[in-house]
């Protein structure tokens, strides 16, 4: 039986390296999410900032399911497939 992938959403910013390393992981591992840039898209800083302390921390990476969500900012690759494993069904 195949996993379904929770919804994931991951913003980030041009040029940061953690946003291309974190990017990356998910495409390798051909795991389905959207990308929001807070740079082309400013109106999202607000939403970046509530979730970070006032910080505009990238990336953040909203992970949920129907029940559950975990939010991670600067996530290893160890920590981002940990959450995702634990929210995917």
């Amino acid at each position: 039986m195949k996993s379904t992938y929770p919804k994931i959403v991951m913003y980030s910013r041009n040029l940061c390296s953690d946003c291309i390393r974190s990017k990356n992981f998910l495409e390798k591992n051909q795991i389905p999410f959207e990308e929001i840039n807070i740079i082309e898209n400013p109106q999202f800083k607000d939403t970046v900032e509530s979730l970070n302390n006032g910080r505009q921390t990238v990336p953040t990476i909203i992970i949920e399911n129907h029940s559950e969500k975990i939010i991670l900012s600067e996530p290893t690759d160890a920590e981002l497939s940990i959450s995702i494993k634990k929210l995917s069904y």
